[in-house]
């Protein structure tokens, strides 16, 4: 009963926009309408009872969003505490308290790390569950979750200005960017997150590095090809493979460019992938004539020939 109190009372609270616009220019404090702030229900700003001695970003141009007295960033405190405690199932319960408030005020950078951190509590508390682990479901949806709010994050930097974009990749990645590839990376340095689902974790790793630079796209880009040829889609690992190459070839970086590709030629074999066979040795020949090594470039360019439609010749 208590739970869908809370969850009710959570739909009065304001979000930190509409509070912030009714605090008085004098003293500070909060007028009339936004002081109780929800009446005090089951989110953790509800249970304020500070009389408007905080709020977050109190400095609109000072870029904190929640200052270290308000009773978000207490309680995110509370439940870092209790992780670092490693009692994570009441660490659990503080990050699921705090998030909603995160997300009823599109703070999708805190919210993206609530749920990321959530994750990580029930993957303590069930740390070999696989597929039919006691969490698994929710787990990898608070992953999912996590990564679209960082994406989401990383856009907002964007439209502020403070990426400059370098064609279709930017040449810098969002601080929000890089959070969720350093997010997708230890999730696919793990065994029992991936255990049943490596389809499921390669396509979070493809779809993070549309976000990337181009060096940080391939690496994604292979990473999520090594976990589709555990589950068996070789088809799609060469297809990754060869995204990923391209995508080395664009960050400068010739070596891994050809790993790449050479794996990728491996796979497709059959009259029906000539046309495939082709763009991969005119890749590999390019390759190898940027890196001096002339002789086996010529090996690639010469196999071009009598191929059907000639084949397509890159430099």
């Amino acid at each position: 009963k208590k739970g869908v109190k809370n969850v009710i009372k959570s739909f009065w609270r304001k979000p930190k926009e509409n509070v912030l616009a009714n605090v008085g220019g004098g003293g500070g404090g909060y007028s009339d309408g936004a002081s109780t702030d929800g009446g005090g229900g089951g989110s953790a700003a509800g249970n304020r009872r500070d009389g408007g001695s905080r709020s977050s970003s109190d400095d609109p141009g000072g870029g904190v969003r929640y200052r270290f007295d308000s009773i978000e960033s207490q309680t995110r405190l509370l439940a870092d505490t209790l992780f670092l405690m490693r009692d994570y199932d009441a660490a659990l319960g503080a990050y699921r308290l705090v998030k909603d408030d995160y997300k009823h005020d599109r703070a999708h950078l805190h919210y993206a790390s609530t749920q990321e951190m959530m994750a990580l509590c029930m993957h303590n508390l069930d740390p070999s569950g696989g597929r039919d682990g006691r969490y698994s479901n929710d787990l990898h949806h608070s992953l999912e979750t996590a990564l679209y709010s960082y994406t989401r994050a990383g856009d907002e930097e964007k439209r502020e200005g403070d990426v400059q974009a370098r064609g279709d990749r930017p040449g810098r990645a969002p601080r929000a960017t890089r959070l969720a590839t350093r997010l997708c990376l230890a999730v696919s340095s793990s065994t029992s997150m991936c255990d049943g689902r490596h389809t499921e974790i390669g396509d979070l790793l493809a779809s993070a590095s549309s976000h990337e630079t181009p060096l940080g796209a391939a690496v994604l880009l292979e990473r999520s090809s090594s976990h589709y040829y555990r589950a068996g889609m070789v088809r799609k690992y060469a297809f990754h493979m060869l995204m990923a190459g391209h995508m080395f070839r664009g960050a400068m970086n010739g070596r891994h460019a050809f790993r790449c590709f050479a794996a990728s030629l491996h796979v497709y074999h059959g009259e029906r992938w000539g046309e495939l066979r082709g763009h991969l040795r005119s890749a590999l020949a390019a390759q190898l004539y940027g890196m001096g090594r002339h002789a086996l470039s010529m090996q690639f360019y010469a196999n071009l020939i009598g191929m059907t439609g000639g084949g397509r010749v890159s430099v």
